[in-house]
């Protein structure tokens, strides 16, 4: 199975709680590492896959060595025409994670954007055979939208992203109806991206920051929140 972006790296999540997003880019600004911003700010949208019963959410929460996540990631607006979706399937390997990419043709997300994104997935011909095995048995478990923000260190090889204005929707609620009120996350997440050759530097630059490294799932945290828990 051929996939674009599937190489081993870690990730490194902080939640500088407190603090603004103006202070936390200012603060990665000032970094020895030379942190710049790479790319233009641009909202992300997730539509989570897992099974009815949540395993993958359950794997993640218990420590499971070995779990995956999928979703459907798509760029700029909530709703409406979609140019350039992709299907991701992320796959953790102990401290070690990789992701892989499958470009989608384009659709229009409704109100109703979970029933969209599962007739879109389970459409004839919309991805490599290969991969739909991974695909059965789920459904539409969360959606979430943030804002990213992205920089590189000056020799780069450590990526960063700042994440905020963090929202989760449940796909639907149970009579079918239209997402309900999204439910609102933590206020900025930090996040180093780097591979196993360069992990020394990556904690050089960790240390420099006022706040610690956490367990910070968007998935987990808006599975959470949407049902309460």
């Amino acid at each position: 199975m051929t996939a674009a972006g599937a190489h081993l790296r870690y990730e490194r999540k902080f939640v500088p709680d407190g603090l603004s997003l103006a202070e936390v880019a200012a603060l990665v600004r000032r970094h020895p590492a030379l942190f710049r911003e790479t790319y233009p700010e641009r909202p992300v949208n997730n539509l989570y896959l897992d099974t009815p019963g949540l395993r993958h959410y359950h794997e993640h929460i218990n420590g499971a060595a070995h779990r995956l996540k999928v979703r459907l990631r798509w760029y700029g607006a909530l709703c409406g025409r979609v140019e350039q979706p992709v299907l991701e399937i992320k796959i953790r390997h102990g401290l070690l994670s990789r992701k892989e990419t499958y470009p989608l043709p384009a659709f229009t997300v409704s109100a109703d954007f979970a029933g969209s994104a599962a007739a879109l997935i389970a459409a004839d011909g919309a991805l490599p055979g290969a991969v739909r095995p991974c695909l059965r048995g789920l459904e539409p478990a969360l959606t979430n939208r943030y804002q990213r923000r992205y920089f590189c260190s000056g020799d780069g090889t450590i990526r960063l992203t700042l994440d905020s204005a963090l929202q989760f929707f449940a796909p639907r609620n149970h009579n079918g109806s239209p997402p309900a009120f999204p439910h609102r996350g933590p206020g900025v997440i930090l996040e180093l991206k780097y591979g196993d050759l360069h992990a020394e530097q990556a904690a050089r630059i960790a240390n420099v920051f006022p706040f610690r490294l956490t367990r910070c799932s968007k998935y987990v945290l808006g599975v959470e929140c949407v049902n309460g828990a």
